[in-house]
């Protein structure tokens, strides 16, 4: 700040939310910019260049004082630095939930179609062996064991 004069304003986006979610913080942000009285610039990193994208459609097509926050000529957005943009891979996150709650679903009716053929011990049995095997270093190699997270 004193060296350039550039005041920072942080996002407070969260890893793993919804666009339209990060797009409401970035203009949380963006709010107390303005007040500064002075223009801005966004950076975006990977999923931030889509929240970014998202944040400026919202304000476009938002209220007349949304709008204002991009296109005032004093306070407005005069930059954009959009570093390694996964804007177009950011649809794989809603895409991947789809499908595990479809696999989930479909899972389940399997499976209740197989309790009439198999003891409930047999399916505990199945299902413990299905979250050992899935807990283990070999799936998941850089994961801690269970004993150790737990202790610490």
């Amino acid at each position: 700040k004193k060296k350039r004069g550039v005041v920072t304003v942080r996002a407070d986006t969260g890893t793993a939310r919804s666009v339209d979610y990060n797009a409401n913080k970035i203009e949380e942000a963006v709010e107390q910019a303005v007040k500064l009285g002075r223009p801005y610039g966004l950076v975006g990193y990977s999923q931030g260049c889509a929240n970014e994208f998202n944040f400026e459609s919202l304000m476009l097509s938002g209220t007349p004082d949304q709008q204002k926050l991009l296109i005032s000529s004093e306070t407005g957005l005069i930059c954009r630095q959009l570093l390694f943009s996964a804007a177009n891979g950011s649809v794989h996150g809603p895409a991947g939930e789809a499908k595990a709650h479809q696999l989930i679903t479909m899972s389940e009716d399997f499976f209740k179609y197989q309790q009439g053929y198999f003891s409930r011990a047999f399916i505990s049995s199945t299902l413990n062996i299905i979250n050992d095997i899935l807990d283990s270093d070999r799936v998941l190699p850089n994961r801690r064991s269970k004993f150790l997270s737990r202790r610490t």
